[in-house]
């Protein structure tokens, strides 16, 4: 791997190489697939491999990296069935995520979910997709913590994470879908949530969620559905 990086000053250095290693994923300096190799990154950055693991431990969680069985660690690669999977699930979760939600959302739950949502169509207006995909996913972990359940929050996080992260690396290097339309699609979701309709969130969410898989396969696998399927 040739030396992206330069040595860093600071003294939060977890966090800053984190951040360094996710906009050379972004930007494409490191490629879907890459491989990431701890003492060569240590010795770019001109850190410890303590500093490095932690970072990728970090990027792991956020989904922009894999660790593999053999502790070898890539920039995330999806293939169009492990999205589908991840679909699959989804469908399960985080349908109850947003039935719960529904169930517990306080007032002040309610209006910081609309604020995000509103937040979320700025970047959408704005034809940002990269912030827009940052925004997305934290309208969708904000109705996961209003549904206060840390095992199903955690396990989301897990399942979620790789798909936005990698819809992230994918989109930016083509033209983005309609962000608006796209934005939109989550405003039955938060609406049945603020009307405390556990059954009307989860429908939403569940016809929401098809229209995402549809758009994930298209633009960021390239595989549109046929018509009609």
């Amino acid at each position: 791997m040739e030396k992206v990086f330069e040595k860093l000053s600071s003294t939060t250095l977890r966090e800053r190489i984190a951040e360094k290693i996710q906009e050379a994923i972004l930007t494409g300096s490191l490629r879907e697939g890459d491989r990431l190799v701890e003492r060569k990154l240590a010795a770019q950055f001109e850190t410890s491999l303590t500093a490095v693991r932690e970072a990728l431990i970090q990027l792991e969680t956020e989904g922009f990296v894999t660790k593999k069985p053999n502790s070898a660690t890539y920039v995330t690669k999806l293939s169009l069935e492990a999205a589908e999977k991840i679909f699959i699930v989804r469908k399960v979760l985080e349908a109850f995520a947003v039935e719960e939600a529904a169930r517990t959302a306080s007032p002040e739950q309610v209006q910081q979910l609309e604020g995000a949502y509103l937040e979320l169509l700025d970047t959408a207006r704005a034809q940002n997709a990269q912030a827009f995909i940052l925004k997305d996913l934290a309208l969708h972990e904000m109705i996961w913590q209003i549904a206060s359940n840390e095992y199903l929050e955690v396990a989301l996080r897990r399942i979620v994470h790789p798909i936005f992260a990698f819809t992230a690396i994918r989109i930016l290097s083509c033209h983005p879908f309609d962000l608006l339309q796209d934005a939109h699609s989550h405003l039955p979701i938060i609406d049945a949530i603020k009307l405390k309709k556990p059954t009307a969130a989860r429908d939403a969410f569940l016809a929401a969620v098809d229209d995402w898989l549809s758009k994930t396969k298209d633009y960021v696998f390239g595989q549109p559905e046929s018509p009609g399927a």
